[in-house]
């Protein structure tokens, strides 16, 4: 209980404070992802809650020997799904990370050498883009993630017209 009086706080610290945040309110059904990142809310649109919590503050005990209602929400996107650099990222770094993906086989960046197909547009933006959806294309199911050191973002949107059938993968 966050607001309890008097403060209950955690086994190792009793009776002390526990800062806490929500992190979603409400689901975010338009969210792209799995399930787990569209229904993440306390609250269902409408208002109603997703789970037995108490925000008011009125509740004194919680009922004790309910778990969590089993989830029903967990399917996975059914769409396409990219891994690009994300924008603002350092230009340097993203030459390194392009390196790795591209440094792993499997012909992950011949399209974007110089002469390739899908060399121009010729910016670190779009071939580490290239090079990220590739890899991440290759090796995910191998548990590759689309992170780079922070230097990818996974999307919806579709990133480019160039070489459709090797960089945009349906997602699982």
């Amino acid at each position: 209980m966050l607001t309890g009086k008097p403060l209950r706080g955690t086994p190792y610290r009793p009776f002390v404070a526990l800062p806490s945040f929500i992190f979603a309110l409400y689901n975010e059904n338009q969210k792209p992802g799995p399930g787990t990142e569209r229904h993440f809310g306390l609250l269902y649109l409408n208002g109603t809650n997703v789970y037995p919590i108490d925000l008011s503050g009125k509740t004194l005990e919680p009922e004790s020997g309910k778990g969590l209602p089993v989830p029903t929400n967990n399917e996975p996107y059914k769409g396409r799904i990219w891994c690009v650099a994300a924008r603002g990222a350092n230009a340097t770094a993203l030459d390194g990370a392009r390196l790795f993906a591209c440094g792993q086989g499997n012909g992950t960046c011949d399209p974007i050498e110089l002469g390739g197909k899908c060399f121009k547009p010729d910016s670190v933006w779009w071939h580490a883009s290239y090079a990220f959806s590739s890899y991440w294309v290759q090796f995910r199911k191998s548990g590759a993630t689309c992170y780079f050191n922070g230097l990818a973002v996974q999307t919806t949107q579709n990133p480019s017209k160039c070489c459709v059938h090797v960089i945009f993968p349906k997602s699982n």
